[in-house]
């Protein structure tokens, strides 16, 4: 069977739902080889409307699934349970209940596991990661920052720019305790000049809608000398202008 002959005759074969579904099937002798090389360049964007499920499962079921992914993937879910097709709309949140359980049990094994260095962080990082996944109910969300936040707060490098301070800050913007966070910007400012903290304070001058704010803090800053990664710098000179 050439590809174009599996390619006309496919409605009536097996559908395989993922590409490994479709080596296992070619394996067996159910499908064609054909059908492994069809379904692994077959490539729709996920945020292409109307959604296709197939799709979705297919990264819903990746190993590897990174927060990034994770995220987007939890963004169509939560526009699918809202489809007028109960079908599509059920499937949507099973798979946003999959998607939570999946970080929920990220966490409880970082809590299990042996001490290590930097457990107390990494178990910060994956509370957070599970509020944000279950944003769509404040007082869940709510709990899982707070209780991230009291782990950092522990730490000794919560005072001080770098990664736990960083995360500090995110869980109090997403709590919207904003001055709070100036606060702890402020008091770790004090130990002398920074280009991440000053990234902090103009986010949230931003997010207050502080534009003469803004405009004070990146007033003759020279942006290039403050070391910022790339990304960041071009984010602030666009505020600047």
């Amino acid at each position: 069977m050439t590809g174009f002959e599996y390619v006309r005759a496919m409605r009536r074969l097996y559908n395989p739902r993922t590409p490994r579904a479709a080596m296992v099937a070619a394996e067996a002798g159910l499908l064609p080889v054909e059908a492994l090389v069809y379904k692994s360049s077959s490539v729709k964007p996920l945020f292409e409307e109307p959604y296709d499920l197939d799709e979705l499962e297919r990264v819903l079921a990746q190993r590897d699934l990174s927060f990034g992914d994770a995220m987007m993937l939890a963004e169509i879910l939560t526009t699918m349970t809202r489809d007028s097709d109960k079908e599509r709309a059920l499937f949507a949140a099973e798979s946003l209940t999959t998607l939570e359980n999946r970080w929920a049990g990220k966490v409880e094994r970082i809590r299990a596991a042996a001490e290590a260095a930097d457990r107390p962080y990494r178990l910060a990082r994956a509370l957070y990661e599970q509020a944000l996944l279950a944003g769509r109910s404040a007082p869940i969300r709510n709990y899982y920052l707070l209780e991230a936040y009291y782990i950092l707060c522990q730490l000794p490098e919560a005072g001080s720019p770098g990664p736990v301070f960083d995360l500090l800050i995110r869980c109090l913007v997403r709590l919207d305790l904003l001055d709070q966070a100036q606060a702890e910007i402020d008091g770790a400012s004090a130990g002398g000049n920074s280009g991440e903290l000053l990234a902090l304070t103009v986010e949230i001058a931003f997010l207050r809608r502080d534009v003469g704010r803004i405009r004070s803090l990146l007033a003759g800053r020279d942006l290039g000398s403050l070391g910022l990664d790339p990304d960041l710098l071009e984010v602030l000179r666009s505020w600047e202008g």
